[in-house]
């Protein structure tokens, strides 16, 4: 099911935290024993991250 709009950001901040506690859990990517599926998702939201951070920062120069 999708977030909703007026709670988007709340809801993944909260899911992407438990996604890095899991990985400050273990030594290294193989310890997460992912599946196949769970690999490509933990690839694709690795970029999906350093887009968010760019396109926050541009927003946040904008502001400014």
């Amino acid at each position: 099911m999708a977030n909703m709009s007026y709670c988007r950001f709340q809801n993944t901040s909260i899911d992407l935290q438990d996604c890095i506690y899991a990985m400050d859990t273990v030594d290294s990517v193989d310890d997460l024993d992912l599946s196949n599926d769970e690999q490509r998702a933990f690839d694709r939201m690795y970029q999906l991250c350093q887009d968010f951070v760019a396109s926050a920062d541009m927003l946040k120069e904008r502001a400014e």
